[in-house]
């Protein structure tokens, strides 16, 4: 079965509990998460869902701080709540519980009779099974400062900041390090690998022999200006950049941000907006600190910057590893 194609008709309503929190965990294989890594595992323990972080999914080259990593997990938690929501579920999360284990993330507790967050619109759940990370040119369309506001309202987590810059020299500037991160990266021997391996997967749902012919062409050729250029266009393109950022700079902010993340995606896709993260200005640890002196006063730590706007959808899905696969045992 294609993990798309789930049906909230089939959930089971008279089924275990643990069968309904597995029907709970296909939307959460769902979620949005760097370089379509899917770095997530999860297992069910009575009326828990532990959260964890599959150290094989890890791009150590691109993520050597584990931030993405981290942001990957929190995207998937955030589908998951947003499924409990919908199916009556309550839940309560405590992050990063086992100090002895740092790659669960979290552990949700379940409990029946719950309600729909403020901030978790029923709608968000329609969109689950339709978001999608936009890799197109933005149409020449602005973006109304109401559904700027209606984005701005889901991030509500203590410690996380949204921005949005829809001026022109500010995107100029996104676009600056943009470009800057891809010449440096692509520069890099090892990013190329790293890169290669995952574009051999065919995890960003390009066709087998296109994915081998380009696994080889990013391995062998730097072609970090051909890239800089295409994603100097995609930014300009966009009429808003966003980026979250944080008070302080460790994991539980970071799954925090995954969260509010996705919770945007979903709510943009319901309001007919595209998304997609323009990492490399926080990838780069120089740009990094160039972001950092952009988004202050105050000192905020740089998360996510994404760019958003409105265009056409992706001809393909992604691909997404069966929910077998990231089961583990409890």
């Amino acid at each position: 079965m294609n993990p798309w194609d789930i049906r909230a008709d089939d959930f089971p309503t008279h089924g275990s509990l643990h069968d309904r929190l597995l029907f709970l965990l296909r939307y959460a294989i769902l979620a949005s998460s760097s370089n379509n890594s899917q770095s997530w595992q999860f297992a069910v323990q009575g009326d828990c869902v532990r959260v964890l972080m599959d150290e094989r999914f890890w791009l150590p080259v691109c993520d050597p701080e584990r931030r993405e990593w981290h942001l990957n997990a929190g995207c998937a938690l955030e589908n998951l709540l947003v499924a409990a929501e919908h199916f009556g579920f309550g839940h309560r999360v405590d992050y990063f519980p086992d100090a002895g284990n740092p790659a669960l993330a979290a552990v949700v507790q379940f409990s029946p009779g719950g309600s729909p967050s403020p901030h978790r619109p029923p709608v968000l759940f329609d969109m689950l099974t339709l978001r999608q990370t936009s890799h197109r040119l933005h149409q020449n369309r602005p973006v109304d400062q109401a559904v700027l506001a209606t984005l701005q309202s889901g991030c509500v987590e203590e410690g996380v900041v949204l921005r949005f810059y829809s001026d022109r020299p500010m995107r100029r500037a996104f676009s600056s390090m943009v470009v800057r991160g891809d010449l440096l990266q692509f520069a890099d021997p090892a990013f190329r690998r790293e890169l290669s391996v995952w574009i051999g997967l065919g995890v960003f749902g390009t066709p087998w022999l296109t994915s081998q012919m380009l696994k080889l062409l990013v391995r062998r050729v730097n072609i970090g200006r051909t890239q800089s250029l295409r994603d100097a266009q995609l930014v300009i393109s966009s009429p808003v950049m966003g980026v979250l950022a944080t008070t302080r700079d460790d994991r539980t902010m970071q799954v925090q941000v995954g969260q509010v993340y996705e919770r945007l995606n979903l709510a943009g896709t319901a309001l007919g907006i595209r998304m997609q993260p323009m990492s490399q200005p926080v990838e780069v640890p120089e740009l990094r600190e160039e972001l950092t002196r952009l988004l202050s006063p105050p000192v905020l730590f740089p998360q996510h910057p994404f760019r958003l706007g409105y265009a056409a959808p992706e001809r393909r899905r992604t691909l997404r590893r069966p929910l077998e696969q990231v089961l583990v045992p409890s």
